[in-house]
This record gives structure tokens, C-alpha cells and sequence, in this order.
């Protein structure tokens, strides 16, 4: 259980299944499990590089797979967030699009406003949560390692890493989303397909 083979093979399983479970909130999204996929797997792989070049955490599966855990649902959340927004703005801006378009616009620039949008929304709850940290609510890793016996400044410190590891993968994965996904929104011709 401690080979780095079978954490590896337990962290493409659980970001899998969060690309399936993204992927079910953005059935109009084109090639949407893949895209989510790769946005999570893309999210995670950076976070956890960072945490283990830093030191933070090391590659054993009691540290990385609840740490993984968190990223990974995070990142979930985010990416069904952005997907329906995504959805949502280009039936909703389907004008607006067409315009540009008519005008000479390429189809990045026609749907920048839509795509930007929807990465902000994906964020907003795990922004929300930092914003509120330790005011509103107090947060359960930080609240589980007091309880468990450690000193609350380090306890603090690792609730401070856990909060900018959350917001790092949710903008990368939300990012890496919505630029792969908007492209689904438009046929060969350049044109903004028609959504129910």
C-alpha cells in the first residue's frame, strides 16, 4: 500500500471520477470528460508538485491522498460551477457573439467576456471560504489538528497552506477548462451552435 505506483494509480482513479461527476453538470459541454480530466489532472499535478518540491507534504499516501482529496474536489466543484455558467452565458450572449463575428472577430475574442466569467464564477466558492477563514467558519483541517494534540500556530500555518493550495488548483483547473471547452461552442464554420 505504500508503493508510489499504487498512490499514483489511487490519484488518476479519484481524479477520474471527479471528471465524470464535473463532466454530469456540463452534458453540452463537447468532449467534456476529457477536458475535465485534464484540468483537474493539470490543477493537481502543479499543486502537489509544489507541496512536494517545498517539503510541505511527502509522497505517502497518508499525506497526499487527503491532501489530494481536497484539491481534487475542489476542483470538481469549480469546474461544474463553470460549465454551467459557460453554457448558460453563451445561450444567454448568443448575440452578442454572432456580432462580434459578423464584425471580423476570430472566436476567442468573441467569447472572451463568457469564458472569463465563467472562470470567476467556478472560483467564487473557494474565494468566498478564504475570504471567511477562520471568521465565519472555522475550518476543519485546522480544527482536526488542534483537536489532535498540535499547536495552533502550526495548525494555522497548515490551514494557510491548505487555502492557497484550494485556490491555486481551482483557478488552474477552471482556466485550462473553459479555454479547452468554449471551442464546443461553435461549429467548423465559426459559427455559434444552437443550445436547448
Amino acid at each position: 500500500l505504500h508503493s508510489p505506483w499504487f498512490t499514483t494509480l489511487l490519484l488518476l482513479f479519484m481524479i477520474f471520477n471527479a471528471a465524470v461527476n464535473a463532466n454530469k453538470r456540463g452534458k453540452v459541454i463537447k468532449n467534456g470528460l476529457g477536458i475535465s480530466f485534464a484540468a483537474i489532472l493539470s490543477g493537481s499535478v502543479v499543486t502537489l508538485s509544489v507541496l512536494l518540491f517545498s517539503g510541505a507534504i511527502q509522497y505517502q499516501p497518508e499525506q497526499v491522498v487527503p491532501v489530494s482529496g481536497m484539491i481534487i474536489g475542489n476542483s470538481m466543484v469549480a469546474l461544474g460551477l463553470s460549465y454551467k455558467q459557460l453554457a448558460a452565458n453563451f445561450k444567454l450572449k448568443r448575440d452578442e457573439v454572432e456580432t462580434k463575428l459578423a464584425l471580423g472577430a476570430d472566436i476567442l475574442p468573441s467569447s472572451i467576456d463568457i469564458i472569463r466569467d465563467a472562470i470567476r464564477t467556478g472560483m467564487i466558492p473557494t474565494i468566498d471560504s478564504a475570504k471567511t477563514l477562520g471568521i465565519v467558519a472555522l475550518p476543519g483541517m485546522m480544527t482536526g489538528l488542534i483537536l489532535g494534540g498540535t499547536a495552533p500556530v502550526e495548525a494555522i500555518k497548515y490551514q494557510i497552506m491548505v487555502t492557497f493550495m484550494l485556490l491555486s488548483t481551482t483557478a488552474i483547473s477552471s482556466f485550462i477548462a473553459c479555454y479547452l471547452a468554449y471551442r464546443g461552442f461553435f461549429n467548423e464554420r465559426k459559427q455559434v451552435v444552437y443550445l436547448k
